[in-house]
């Protein structure tokens, strides 16, 4: 099936706290007659991964059970982390995951109770996430006025723009936000005199997608 076809079916299909939640639950004893996926279809986004196996025609089949471990593979890192409870069903996302990590995932079958032995191990990577804000900068304007000022972000896909501060070299803690591609500036008037202020800008997606913070630009009071 060709990639915008799955994409089309991820948008329908069965996520972590989709179909067979109960299922979820339960604890399986293992039928080795039952027929194990051995071909399962991968496509990662940067909060997402979806998978698309082939059809199931064994009629004793109810679902499929969703596996997810550690970068490595680790086997007792294996949690179940979803149940697709329809053997018609060919499709899961996992929504889950954090943009540029590895995963490790195995399916089974199962059927009354009963589960197939795990598929082979599949790793998959999701995507990088957004580049940082390019440049950013502080200036006081006026006495107890600072205005900070930033790059907009190439990417379209970008709506807005989280300012963080820290004062005299502490700890970051959100300011606001500032909502649109192209809006790049944010007034600060909670300053004081003889402070110092570093600030940093953190672009986010109309999916809550996060780039890294840029650049800390300091400005002293």
């Amino acid at each position: 099936m060709k990639k915008s076809t799955l994409l089309l079916w991820v948008l329908a299909s069965v996520t972590f706290n989709g179909c067979g939640g109960i299922k979820g639950l339960m604890t399986y004893g293992t039928d080795p007659t039952l027929r194990t996926i051995k071909q399962v279809h991968t496509l990662p986004t940067m909060n997402s991964i979806g998978f698309e196996w082939p059809k199931i025609t064994d009629r004793r089949i109810r679902g499929v059970n969703v596996y997810r471990g550690n970068a490595s593979g680790d086997k007792a890192s294996f949690k179940r982390i979803g149940t697709v409870g329809n053997r018609y069903a060919t499709h899961f996302v996992d929504t889950h995951v954090k943009a540029d990590r590895a995963y490790s995932y195995t399916f089974s079958t199962f059927a009354l109770g009963k589960e197939s032995r795990r598929s082979e191990v599949i790793k998959v990577r999701t995507l990088r996430a957004f580049s940082p804000v390019s440049f950013v900068k502080a200036y006081k304007v006026a006495p107890g006025v600072v205005k900070i000022l930033w790059r907009p972000h190439a990417k379209q896909s970008i709506n807005t723009y989280i300012v963080e501060r820290s004062v005299n070299g502490g700890e970051w803690k959100f300011v606001s936000q500032v909502q649109g591609q192209l809006m790049a500036e944010y007034i600060d008037t909670f300053v004081r005199a003889g402070r110092t202020y570093s600030y940093r800008i953190i672009a986010q997606s109309y999916d809550k997608i996060q780039a890294k913070p840029s650049h800390a630009t300091q400005v002293t009071l």
